[in-house]
């Protein structure tokens, strides 16, 4: 878990300030904001946010099922510990028209043209309580300004690109703390993090 809370702190010195009430240019507000802004953003680059949730258990003649909240792209699913294949309607309506209804064990899983943020399984569960495990990418957590919440699980070296991007927000902003040199070197930082969880994590959303 990382202190979100912690790395603001951490760059207090770099914004000229021992307290963020000390803060002449900007306010505890703006850096919040500024971390959950390249937070989202982070999510969208890299697969850093990834979850796995096992609240959900078959249905008998129950096809789909609900996707845990944040979710965003779903990257794996298992029928207890036996992994589902991937496919859309139109590769499942070519192997049996009548897919939706079809009883059976599951084998494959699909997404598509469904009315709501749902996995379907396809033949449709005839077994009752087999667990669901869902692996997938996530919308990280809200980094509000009243600090309810301050932590997020992610790996350590998030830290830095936190610190790197709210340094680059505050330094880019026109008037008398503009710091354009500053601002870029931050921005390069950024570019190189992200390269780097890209190729570590795979890329994100």
């Amino acid at each position: 878990m990382i202190d979100t809370s912690a790395v603001i702190q951490s760059i207090l010195p770099d914004l000229h300030a021992d307290t963020v009430a000390g803060l002449t240019f900007w306010t505890e507000a703006d850096l919040i904001r500024w971390e959950d802004e390249s937070v989202k953003r982070l999510s969208r680059v890299a697969a850093v946010f990834v979850l796995r949730d096992t609240s959900v258990a078959t249905v008998g003649g129950q096809a789909s099922y609900s996707l845990p909240p944040r979710h965003a792209t779903t990257l794996h699913v298992s029928l207890g510990t036996t992994p589902l294949r991937p496919a859309n309607m139109e590769e499942l309506e070519g192997l049996d028209p009548a897919f939706r209804t079809t009883p059976g064990t599951p084998e494959r899983w699909y997404e598509d043209k469904l009315a709501a943020p749902q996995v379907a399984l396809a033949p449709v569960p005839a077994a009752a309580g087999v667990t669901l495990p869902v692996v997938y990418n996530s919308w990280p957590p809200e980094l509000d300004v009243n600090k309810v919440n301050t932590a997020l699980a992610a790996p350590a070296p998030l830290k830095g690109y936190l610190a790197m991007a709210v340094l680059g927000a505050a330094y880019q902003i026109e008037g008398e703390s503009e710091m354009p040199d500053v601002a870029a070197h931050c921005r390069g930082r950024l570019a190189l993090y992200e390269q780097l969880f890209q190729g570590y994590y795979g890329k994100g959303i």
